[in-house]
């Protein structure tokens, strides 16, 4: 860069740097000055709103004065009674605190009577009071400040005491009033004190003072202590032009090195004015603070950013001139590059006419620079590139003026060689194209090992299959081929049947034998264009495109079958394995992907493999979405356990007797967000031979014993049945689990908790079962054999476990006039538990002849909708109540007492 350049480009970082400085300085000058008239402003409003109100409480004070003044006489009907006068003013003043006396002028302007004994015979001169001369109107005249005897202190001014005659202690306020055909003068003193007091209260005196002058410029009273009541100020009034307008606000300056904000108002009923007089200082004091603040941001800001702007000079500089001596020693070394780069380069005319080229680039090509001169790079063409790659690559040099990519190129020997080209156009100060440099960079060996990497990453190393990797791509290509031209898709997932003891019995060596070979035979029976990969282990999937109808691809399974099953030779012994294949296809009805068709694939080959091996099984899509709905419907009552969805309803058991509740039995319902409260016949089926039901009986038993808890907190004891699964009965640690939520709930007795067992065939091992029960005996939990006499085996189930009660079923109960057989089998039933001893109670009761018949037959204890339907916890303490005093607690219950409604 030359001198002159420098110059110029220091003048224009100065110009612009300047006009930054200056513009950061007017916008912080504006807005200073923008909030000093906001201040301003709102001052001078502040001034108004106090005048304002100072004004608007003086004219009600001498409003009110003028109302003392109507009154005070109202009366008296004697003037010449001066004491009742004087008593009548003093009663006035008790309710006129802003006035210091009242008295009475004869017709010379003598004091005739006074609420102030000392005033008598002063004589009052009223030429100076304003409004000048009333007439014969009736209104309020005000006077100048008087220095005189009045009351000091609350006390009337005597001989001994007297007020300072210096002192200007009151306003002095006539007010004519017509007595019938008499007219006479009374006279008020108002107290400035009291006015001023008023004005401390509303403007503290730092911040300002209060005026109030007569219309002629008489100082009737200031909030100053430095004002002069009595002194006058007509030049003050003349200013303000109060026959033009009645309330102003302006700046001014008395020279005293102290401004301020003035507003006045003028009274529209009484001839004076209020001037509030804001100190400006202390109105701008929130403005020199936000100027501070303003400044403290803006010249740090401005210093700082003043600093980066030098530093960014200086260091665009810096870097100028390291690209100035960098350009330099480009060219003294230009020439010594140009031959030592291990880089191949090449010079061309702007027509591709080689001009040079380096020993590097003779290397590589194995051509010399003399048989380089004067040739087009396309000697160099191998073939691998087609035209349009060269129209494209000179439509760049053209356009952009430079072109970058991958090669293939011909040697002199005739072997290719890859390379990596750069190409750049070298234009002059008119743009125009003088030459072109190529560099070249042999990348051979790099593609090479790019090539290996490519194929260890999609092909196995065992086989030479395809890999998991690149079977998702074929197999999506060859989706999307199939919607293309309206074929059918196959997808056959393998497994080879023995493999593993293959593996076993001769070594891993053997097995990959054995791999690559079935491997091989298996790809020689596909068709071209069909895809054998391999995903791992012995599990291979084959691709089979383009066929018409499903039934096509069966030669071709057969065939697999076939070459997976020829014997292997191994050294002197010979390794066999057959194949079991599953079979999907591809379009379906639903919407499917890629790796639901293997998924699908892989589950049909599992079907295959339970058939018996060695042959193919096809996916059954409707089986399949029989199976995801039940998982599907597995997750709802799973996510509704979390989401406590479940709920229990009691069903109260009953004594026909004595009339008592002897129990309760839990039962669960699903307080569906959807579909509303449903019953467990709707969805305990799918959990029965599921860990989940094990989950859902461990909430059941904690909730009911939450629930005797609560009873029992409410003055109701009750016992609670719970039914139990086969499955979660034998689950490991059952008894330990069930002594752990019984710890839960500690004011709960085990005696109120009894588990109800089914008859089913689930109970497997009597032997451990009854084990179990007399493990949770021992802790205080009893065991019920519900639904007896519908199973198989219910006399086995009564002699081997050890349950202390038997519930009948309801079948027996419903069908108990229906035939001889049912009764015949209940008296049995009766009998039996008699003889084993165990409680027995009849389920299903639904009217009154039932529970009639049941007593007849011995069985008292029963349960059914005909004495209570299940109902919430929250409602059986009141079915209770109303249950006992229908029957009576102290007597036996008559079988009537089953139709009793239930309240719920």
């Amino acid at each position: 860069m030359t001198r002159r350049a420098w110059r110029q480009l220091q003048t224009t970082f100065l110009l612009l740097l300047g006009v930054f400085v200056g513009g950061m300085v007017a916008m912080s000058v504006y807005t200073l000055w923008r909030l000093r008239g906001e201040a301003v402003a709102n001052s001078l409003g502040i001034a108004a709103m106090h005048s304002r109100s100072f004004e608007d409480f003086l004219t009600q004070s001498l409003h009110l004065t003028e109302l003392v003044a109507v009154n005070s006489l109202a009366p008296v009907p004697l003037v010449r009674d001066a004491r009742k006068v004087e008593r009548t003013f003093v009663a006035a003043l008790e309710h006129a605190p802003f006035l210091r006396s009242i008295s009475l002028l004869d017709d010379v302007g003598r004091i005739v009577a006074s609420s102030n004994p000392a005033n008598l015979g002063v004589k009052v001169a009223t030429q100076t009071y304003l409004p000048a001369d009333a007439g014969g109107l009736q209104i309020l005249r005000i006077g100048e400040p008087w220095a005189g005897r009045d009351f000091a202190s609350g006390q009337p001014s005597t001989a001994g005491a007297p007020v300072d005659a210096d002192s200007l202690s009151f306003i002095p306020v006539i007010r004519g009033i017509g007595l019938g055909k008499d007219r006479v003068t009374l006279l008020f003193a108002l107290n400035p004190d009291y006015f001023i007091n008023h004005i401390a209260q509303k403007l503290a005196a730092g911040e300002g003072s209060v005026s109030v002058l007569r219309y002629d410029g008489t100082l009737l009273m200031d909030s100053d202590p430095g004002g002069r009541p009595g002194s006058l100020r007509d030049h003050f009034i003349r200013d303000l032009r109060l026959d033009e307008v009645e309330f102003g606000q302006f700046e001014q300056d008395d020279g005293e090195d102290r401004p301020q904000l003035v507003a006045f108002r003028a009274s529209r009923l009484y001839p004076f004015l209020v001037v509030t007089a804001l100190d400006r200082r202390h109105a701008l004091q929130q403005w020199r603070i936000e100027t501070r603040t303003v400044l403290g941001v803006m010249v740090p800001a401005l210093l700082a950013s003043t600093l980066l702007a030098i530093g960014l000079y200086r260091r665009q500089m810096q870097l100028a001139e390291q690209r100035a001596e960098s350009e330099r020693l480009q060219q003294i070394n230009a020439a010594s590059v140009f031959t030592n780069a291990r880089e191949g380069i090449m010079i061309t005319s702007p027509d591709g006419t080689i001009l040079d080229v380096n020993e590097a680039f003779s290397r590589m090509s194995g051509f010399d620079r003399e048989e380089s001169l004067g040739q087009n790079p396309r000697f160099l063409r191998s073939g691998v590139q087609e035209k349009e790659f060269y129209t494209a690559m000179w439509g760049n040099l053209i356009g952009q003026g430079h072109w970058s990519g991958e090669v293939w190129n011909r040697g002199k020997n005739g072997e290719m060689f890859a390379a990596m080209l750069t190409i750049s156009a070298v234009r002059d100060d008119q743009g125009r194209t003088r030459q072109y440099v190529a560099l070249f960079t042999d990348i051979t060996l790099l593609k090479a090992n790019e090539e290996k990497l490519k194929r260890t990453a999609h092909y196995d190393a065992l086989t030479g299959l395809p890999n998991r990797v690149l079977l998702a791509d074929r197999l999506q290509q060859g989706m999307m081929q199939t919607q293309r031209r309206g074929q059918r898709l196959t997808v056959a997932f393998l497994d080879l049947d023995g493999f593993k003891a293959v593996n076993d019995q001769h070594g891993h060596e053997a097995g990959d034998q054995l791999l690559m070979t079935v491997a091989g035979r298996m790809k020689q029976v596909l068709r071209e264009g069909d895809t054998l990969a391999r995903l791992g282990g012995d599990e291979f999937v084959a691709v089979l495109l383009d066929l018409p109808d499903i039934t096509s691809c069966a030669p071709i399974l057969n065939r697999l079958i076939m070459a997976s099953a020829q014997p292997v030779p191994y050294g002197e012994q010979r390794l066999q394995v057959s194949t079991s294949i599953g079979v999907t296809f591809y379009p379906q009805a639903e919407e499917v992907d890629a790796d639901q068709l293997l998924r699908q694939a892989d589950q049909a080959m599992y079907q295959a493999k339970l058939a018996g091996k060695n042959r193919y099984c096809v996916f059954d899509a409707e089986l399949d979405r029989s199976v995801r709905s039940h998982n599907e419907r597995l997750e709802d009552l799973r996510r509704a356990l979390l989401a406590n969805e479940f709920v229990l309803h009691y069903q109260p058991r009953v004594n026909l007797r004595s009339g008592a509740v002897i129990g309760v039995e839990a039962l669960i319902r699903w307080q569906h967000p959807e579909q509303g409260l449903l019953l467990p016949a709707t969805f305990l089926p799918l959990i029965e031979n599921h860990p989940l039901a094990v989950d859902l009986g461990e909430w059941v038993i904690a909730r009911a014993l939450e629930q005797i808890a609560a009873w029992r907190a409410a003055g109701l004891e009750m016992a609670v049945s719970v039914h139990i699964g086969a499955r979660q009965l034998q689950q490991a640690g059952f008894v330990e689990r069930l002594a752990e939520i019984l710890a839960g709930q500690p004011e709960v007795e085990p005696g109120r908790l009894d588990l109800e067992l089914r008859e089913t065939r689930a109970l497997k091992d009597l032997a451990s079962v009854c084990a179990i029960i007399t493990a949770c005996r021992k802790i205080g939990v009893s065991f019920a054999l519900d639904d007896f006499a519908c199973g198989h085996s219910s006399l086995t189930y009564l002699k081997s476990l050890p349950v202390s009660r038997i519930n009948i079923d309801r079948s027996f109960v419903c069908d108990l006039f229906e035939g001889g057989e049912n009764r015949a089998i209940l008296e049995g039933v009766i009998g039996l538990a008699t003889a084993f001893r165990r409680q027995i109670v009849a389920e299903g009761v639904e009217n009154v002849e039932q529970g009639r018949m049941l007593l007849q037959l011995g069985c008292e204890n029963v349960q059914g909708d005909g004495i209570a339907r299940p109902m919430p916890a929250a409602d059986l303490v009141a079915w209770v109540v109303a249950w006992q005093r229908e029957a009576g607690v102290a007597k036996p219950a008559s079988p009537r007492t089953l139709a009793t409604t239930d309240p719920s």
